[in-house]
């Protein structure tokens, strides 16, 4: 199991630098888009997601008091508007065309996975890929703890079915 990102304050007497960006880099980048990975369906996507959440941490580095929840955040915000970019278009195009059924991923567990809601999915993947608590997921998750378990069991059931 992977361990969550490291959240350690920094003391306010040391001061952020580059090289400590590296090292976060580093230690965070592969996690990251494995994560991102499985919540979208796509590598291609999830390198997409952290590098953008990446750069976006480099700019603030040195205002970002703890760095795993901020990279958490940023990397679930980016996966949701990838998510909200594709539904968006494939709304388009089926109000445009209809959609070719032949055309589907051939991995059944991200066939699965992508047909959950979006919240199901983040919260299998930071449960059972990432080993997050409830609570830990429903603070990535700007919601309540209580939302998790219920989400998680859903997610679960149709995940039964399907596979």
């Amino acid at each position: 199991m992977d361990d969550p990102p490291s959240d350690e304050p920094r003391s306010p007497s040391s001061k952020p630098n580059e090289s400590d960006f590296t090292a976060f880099y580093r230690k965070e980048h592969e996690l990251q888009v494995r994560r991102a990975a499985l919540m979208l369906g796509s590598g291609e996507a999830a390198h997409d997601v952290v590098h953008e959440a990446m750069a976006s941490m480099y700019k603030r580095w040195s205002t970002i008091d703890a760095p795993g929840s901020y990279l958490n955040r940023a990397v679930l915000n980016g996966c949701r508007a990838v998510v909200r970019t594709r539904v968006a278009e494939r709304r388009l195009r089926q109000r445009i065309r209809p959609l070719d059924d032949s055309t589907s991923p051939d991995d059944v567990l991200f066939d699965v996975l992508a047909r959950l809601p979006f919240n199901q999915r983040a919260a299998i993947v930071m449960r059972y890929f990432a080993g997050m608590t409830e609570r830990e997921i429903a603070d990535a998750l700007d919601t309540s703890p209580g939302s998790i378990g219920p989400w998680i069991h859903r997610a679960l059931t149709t995940m039964r079915k399907e596979l």
